[in-house]
Formats: structure tokens, C-alpha cells, sequence
């Protein structure tokens, strides 16, 4: 027996939830769905309802329980991809057949991210005697050398460097951009004009995502000590090969480098996924060691790290429109997009495209993304004649209005169609997923599996205009894809 179905069309969720939330938004009784606004009021004393005139949304939003508010006209869909998150009756399908399905683990201890020999934070930075008088550097990824006159312990994190050598820098008015004009809720999210977060958020930001540390049997047979975040999961681009492979309906296949990271948001943390997809970006960084690696040394910076980046780079005079548009993003959850992408990736010397892609009346404008995409991986494929193409390109920061993914591939089906193969920062990967990374199995239906991560004609097609950004610099010196 299948999951309960909407009684006035094919829609169907085991979830009571997605299902009751479905009929009360598409085939209300009066016209009117009983629990959509606008606007959602805080439970914290002192945070007041926003109102906008400017920019707001032509259809409203609804908070799905999983924190985040979603567009009314894409809510149906985050439903179904809650189910595939939760799915795992595929992965009972598929057997195991080399490699363990989960690394040894000899201990393991749970800590707080802030707990586990801790980087120097941004703020701490800033802050922290001496590190003020770091010289202003023309080149961002090589930060001057410290004069230190008050601290033994002088910041060793680069990004924390350069904010702190920026933080003194010359901050240019953004007042006088007059064409500029402050945006609302239809770009910037149903907070769009909230001053601060709520507390609890804060503090949950600031501390992070639970990190396990794991002592592991290397294949050399050695003792490895290794960090896990909770909220990114490394090896899934090594699974959605193997299930690409066994997919007799796909003729081809593009992935980029097997490095990038699955990063999602935590629990009730709402609509941060535009920093969670510059953290997808920054993990190919880290593991290609591609322009600006450097820099990134330790973990992914956090939300709040990324916040203080985009405020540096606007104060440094990168793209100071995105300040006046937004009014400011610090400690806020006002989305972010394509341009805050690209002005902190401009702003740490990290070359980068962004392009925007609209509708027109010679082709439609997911089938102009499909070309993009595809065109992208063949320029850096160096064996074309395999079903699936494993490259070392980076990955694609993706957006449309009110949500932003990570393309990490393409698939085109035996019957011409296409699909985006995606890391959607508002799912984590499925029990049956996370039971297959580091294994090699066969799939009895991988194209269950593969589900959650394929976007095409119909999640596209609701949307007349896309907004992509790529790394221009595609040269890997990590461990790439003949590494695992």
C-alpha cells in the first residue's frame, strides 16, 4: 500500500504533514490557505512582524517544519524531496561488494564544533590585540606578516588575517550609490528586513554543527584521526557515480570533482541555503587545492564567517550596491544570492563568471542552463568516449528565486532529456546514501537513490530566469577521482 494521497489530485506524502499542508495551500475550501503568511512572527520578546512595500513576493511563503520558509508555487516539490531524504527501501536493494559501507571506527568522540582545537574565529580576530595591525594587502590571499606588540598568540587563520587587516582599512560611502535601492521580500526573504536574528539561531550558528572525531584504519594500514561535521557529508559524488553507471536508462554523465562536500543546514536554522552553497564551493577549493586554498586551511568558515566576509568585501569597495540593496546582512537571515557569492569569492582573489540566463522566445531558459552546464563539462573532460565523465571541474553555485543549489553534475537520458545533478543544501543525504559512501555496491534501482539530486524540465521549468556562477580557475592539485 502506497503512502495517502491528496484526494483532489496525484499528490502523495507519507508525511501527514506535507500532505495536510498541500491541500490547505493548492485546494483550499475558501480561496484563502489557512496557514500561509507572509510574514512569520518571532517567538523571542522584541522581534516585530516586518512589513515591506518594495520588492514584495507575488505569492507567499510557507514555513515547511523543517524550518525553512518556501515559495507557495515550490512547495509541493520540497515535499517529495523531504520524502527522497527520508527514503531507504532502495538501499536495501543494493548489495555491498567492496569496500566497507562505513569507515572502521576505532573511537569516536562527540563535541561541539567550537570545541575541537579551534581555529582562530573571525570575530576573535578582529578583536585580538596586534592582529589590527595587519597591513592591508593589494593581494588578499597573501596577507602581510604580523607586528605583534601584545600577543604571543598572534591569528594563524588567513581569512581571519584579512579581515582583521581589512577591518582598519579606508570603508568607502556606500550612500552615494543613488540608483541603488533597497530590496524586499521577493529577493531577499521573508526577513528581509529584520535587524538581528533571533538569540537562539545566534548562538546555534555560533556553535555550529556537532564534530565526531573518528580514529580510522587507513587503506595504508595506518591509525588516521579524522573530524566529521553533522552537517557535510564527503563521498557522495562517488556513490551518485556508481548509481549513474548502473542506470541503463542514462547515455551520459558529467561530474565535477569528487572533493566537494554535501553541506545542508542544520536543524530549524530556516533560509541560509545561499551560504551553504558558498561553502559547497569552498570545499572543491579546499580539496582540488585550486586558487585560493590557502586560505582555507582548516574547516568550511561558518554562516557568521561568511557574513563578516561579504561586509568586508562591501566595505572594501567590492560591489557596495549589494550593502544598499540588502541594508546590511550581518547577523540577519535576509537571503543572499548570486552577487554576495561573487563579491566574496572577488574578494579573496578567487577568480570567478557569473552569468544570467533568461527565457526568450527562441529557447526556454532550462533548456539554455542544460547547454551551459553541458558545455562547461566538456570542456574539461579528457576521456568523452566513458558513459560517465569524472572530472575535476568545480562545481556550480545555481540560483532562482527564493532557493539556491550546487550543480555538481549533468545526466542526459537515453531519450535525449536532461537532467541537473544537484546538492540541495535543504536535504541531507538519505539513510540509503549515507550507507553506500566509501562502498562499492550494485543497485537493484538506482535511479531511486538518484532521486533526491536530478532537477529537470519540471522543477525548471516553473522559473523564467537562473543566475550561475563558476570558478574560472579549473586546475586540480588534490586528490581527484583515480584517488579513491
Amino acid at each position: 500500500m502506497g503512502p495517502p494521497s491528496c484526494p483532489f489530485c496525484s499528490f502523495s506524502n507519507s508525511n501527514p504533514y506535507f500532505l495536510a499542508q498541500h491541500v490547505e495551500t493548492l485546494h483550499p475550501e475558501d480561496g484563502e490557505p489557512s496557514f500561509v503568511s507572509r510574514h512569520f512572527l518571532e517567538e523571542e520578546a522584541g522581534c516585530k512582524e516586518a512589513t515591506t512595500v518594495q520588492g514584495a513576493p507575488s505569492q507567499p511563503y510557507i514555513e515547511c517544519e523543517c524550518g525553512e520558509a518556501i515559495v507557495a508555487s515550490d512547495f509541493e516539490d520540497h515535499a517529495q524531496l523531504h520524502s527522497a531524504e527520508a527514503a531507504d527501501s532502495a538501499a536495501d536493494m543494493a548489495e555491498i561488494v567492496g569496500g566497507p559501507a562505513l569507515p572502521t571506527q576505532l573511537r569516536s568522540t562527540d563535541r561541539e564544533a567550537g570545541s575541537i582545537e579551534p581555529t582562530v574565529s573571525i570575530s576573535m580576530a578582529i578583536n585580538s590585540p596586534g592582529v589590527h595591525q595587519f597591513a592591508s594587502s593589494s593581494n588578499p590571499r597573501q596577507p602581510s606578516q604580523a607586528v605583534d606588540h601584545g600577543s604571543q598568540h598572534a591569528a594563524k587563520d588567513p581569512l581571519a588575517l584579512l579581515l582583521a587587516s581589512n577591518a582598519s582599512g579606508k570603508k568607502r560611502d556606500v550612500g552615494k550609490h543613488r540608483n541603488a535601492k533597497r530590496l524586499g521580500e521577493a529577493e531577499l526573504g521573508p526577513y528581509a528586513h529584520e535587524d538581528q536574528m533571533p538569540a537562539w539561531l545566534q548562538r546555534q550558528l555560533e556553535r555550529g554543527a556537532k564534530v565526531t572525531i573518528v580514529n580510522q584504519i587507513s587503506h595504508e594500514g595506518q591509525l588516521v584521526r579524522l573530524e566529521r561535521v553533522a552537517n557535510e557529508t564527503t563521498g557522495v559524488l562517488s556513490v551518485l557515480a556508481q548509481l549513474c553507471e548502473q542506470d541503463h536508462l542514462l547515455a551520459k554523465v558529467y561530474l565535477c570533482h569528487p572533493g566537494v562536500q554535501h553541506v545542508f543546514k542544520m536543524a530549524k536554522e530556516g533560509g541560509f541555503c545561499g551560504y551553504r552553497n558558498i561553502q559547497m564551493m569552498i570545499s572543491y577549493v579546499q580539496a582540488a587545492r585550486s586558487q585560493g586554498h590557502e586560505l582555507f586551511p582548516g574547516r568550511l568558515p561558518s554562516v557568521l564567517d561568511l557574513q563578516e566576509l561579504i561586509e568586508s568585501a562591501w566595505d572594501r569597495g567590492i560591489n557596495t550596491t549589494g550593502k544598499v540593496e540588502t541594508g546590511g546582512i550581518r547577523g540577519t537571515r535576509k537571503y543572499i544570492g548570486t552577487p554576495e557569492a561573487q563579491t566574496l569569492l572577488t574578494s579573496l582573489s578567487i577568480s570567478c563568471e557569473a552569468s544570467a540566463l533568461n527565457d526568450t522566445d527562441h529557447r526556454p531558459v532550462h533548456e539554455q542552463v542544460y547547454d551551459y552546464v553541458e558545455q562547461y563539462f566538456i570542456d574539461s573532460i579528457t576521456t568523452p568516449a566513458t558513459k560517465v565523465c569524472k572530472t575535476s571541474s568545480a562545481p556550480i553555485y545555481f540560483q532562482h528565486q527564493g532557493h539556491s543549489l550546487t550543480i555538481v553534475g549533468l545526466e542526459i537520458r537515453k531519450s535525449g532529456n536532461r537532467n541537473l545533478l544537484v546538492f540541495d543544501p535543504s536535504f541531507k543525504p538519505s539513510p540509503g546514501i549515507q550507507r553506500l559512501l566509501g562502498a562499492k555496491f550494485r543497485a537493484a534501482a538506482p535511479e531511486k537513490l538518484l532521486k533526491a539530486y536530478r532537477r529537470g524540465d519540471r522543477y525548471l521549468g516553473k522559473h523564467s530566469s537562473f543566475e550561475l556562477l563558476r570558478l574560472c580557475d579549473r586546475r586540480s592539485f588534490g586528490a581527484g577521482w583515480d584517488d579513491l
